[in-house]
């Protein structure tokens, strides 16, 4: 999989229409990928702009008749133009952050303001288990100084390993019993079934307070996009 290829199916991967063997293969190009991160990052940032910004309506047939042939005279008369261009392999992530920006420019000058949400929302990232037991302190740091805060901890690739049934922390303690403690105060643990696939490992070692999404890539773009979550990763 290479960034022309990425580029390709990212909206598709965003919306979780890929099937498995290639929606693995565009969360492994993004892994490795810092670019095409960049980009993929500057998608969710539109996509969940425009969510929380516009209202849903759908097009009128006329409007829809016009964008059309637009778009099928412009295909006949370029047919790969746009697709050879450098900046669709470089520049989406740029390009989406500019829209979103104007999408609330464009709120603030209607007067409606920037929306406001209102719970603050924050999906963690965790990708390897070396930074379990730093993503658990500073998790536990966060609920101190902002207790309403809405937490989601999203596992891949490594990162699985500290929801796993035994899994200890470098000092012998089991990451169970303080997974445990942070699930009663509201925290969510979400754990990616790709991985476990992958990797062969069996759902049912995955401790009981954590629940298992078919790809943590998917899962966090989804936080975002469709349900406001700020991102950080540890």
């Amino acid at each position: 999989m290479n960034c022309t290829d990425t580029t390709r199916l990212m909206n598709a991967y965003s919306d979780g229409e890929l099937e498995l063997a290639m929606s693995l293969a565009v969360e492994e190009h993004l892994e490795s990928c810092a670019r095409c991160r960049g980009s993929f990052a500057g998608l969710q940032a539109v996509r969940g702009a425009i969510g929380r910004g516009c209202e849903f309506q759908a097009a009128p047939e006329s409007l829809r008749s016009r964008v059309r042939a637009g778009l099928d005279g412009e295909c006949a008369r370029r047919p790969w133009a746009l697709l050879r261009s450098p900046l669709a392999v470089a520049a989406p992530g740029l390009v989406a952050l500019v829209l979103a920006g104007w999408l609330v420019v464009a709120e603030v000058m209607k007067g409606a303001g920037p929306p406001v949400a209102a719970q603050t929302r924050v999906v963690y990232h965790v990708s390897s288990s070396d930074t379990a037991s730093a993503a658990l302190r500073n998790l536990a740091n966060h609920l101190q100084a902002a207790p309403g805060v809405k937490v989601v901890v999203v596992a891949h690739n490594n990162g699985v390993d500290f929801l796993l049934r035994g899994a200890r922390d470098q000092s012998n303690r089991l990451y169970e019993a303080e997974v445990k403690r942070l699930s009663q105060r509201g925290v969510e643990f979400r754990v990616c079934y790709n991985t476990l696939e992958r990797r062969q490992i069996a759902s049912s070692e995955v401790i009981t307070e954590a629940t298992l999404v078919p790809s943590g890539i998917a899962e966090i773009g989804r936080l975002q996009s469709r349900e406001g979550y700020v991102y950080m990763r540890l």
